[in-house]
C-alpha cells in the first residue's frame, strides 16, 4: 500500500493555482516541462529538492515526502540523459496493431490520419529493431543503425 499523500480539495486548488502545474488529482500531480527545466537548473546551484519546491511556489509539507524526494530524483535522472528534460511522456501509449482501411482514412481529418499513420510507423520500426535482436547470433556485438 502506498504511503503518498492525499491531496484535500483545498490543496488541489492551490496546487491547480501554480502555473507549473500541469495536472492534479486527489492522488498525483504533474509539472510542466517549464517546471522541471526550472527545478533542474536550481537542484544545478545546489538547491535541495524542498528549496527548489519552494522557490517554484510549492509547499513540501503540501506534497510529501515520499513525493518530493521522488519528483527530485526523477528530475536529476531525466535531466542526466542524453535525451535530456521532457514534457509529458506518452510512453503507455498503445498503438493499434491492425492496418488502417483506406475507407478508415478517408473518415479521419487529415491530422489525425497522419497521426495515427505516424504511430503506426514507430510502433513497425520497434517491431522490427526488436526482431533484430531476436534474430542476432548469441556473441554478436549490439550494434545501432
Amino acid at each position: 500500500m502506498s504511503t503518498k499523500k492525499v491531496f484535500s480539495p483545498e490543496e488541489i486548488a492551490t496546487l491547480r493555482a501554480n502555473p507549473y502545474t500541469e495536472r492534479v488529482t486527489a492522488e498525483q500531480i504533474s509539472f510542466t516541462l517549464a517546471f522541471k527545466k526550472e527545478f533542474w537548473r536550481l537542484s544545478i546551484e545546489g538547491c535541495t529538492g524542498n528549496i527548489a519546491f519552494r522557490k517554484l511556489g510549492y509547499d513540501p509539507e503540501v506534497l510529501g515526502f515520499e513525493r518530493v524526494h521522488n519528483i527530485t530524483k526523477r528530475i536529476r535522472r531525466a535531466a542526466k540523459t542524453p535525451e535530456g528534460l521532457k514534457g509529458k511522456v506518452k510512453s503507455r501509449m498503445r498503438v493499434n496493431k491492425g492496418h488502417f482501411s483506406i475507407a478508415q482514412l478517408e473518415k479521419m481529418s487529415r491530422r489525425e490520419s497522419e497521426q495515427r499513420l505516424q504511430n503506426e510507423i514507430i510502433y513497425l520500426q520497434q517491431q522490427m529493431a526488436f526482431l533484430k535482436k531476436l534474430m542476432r547470433q548469441p556473441g554478436e556485438p549490439d550494434s545501432e543503425e
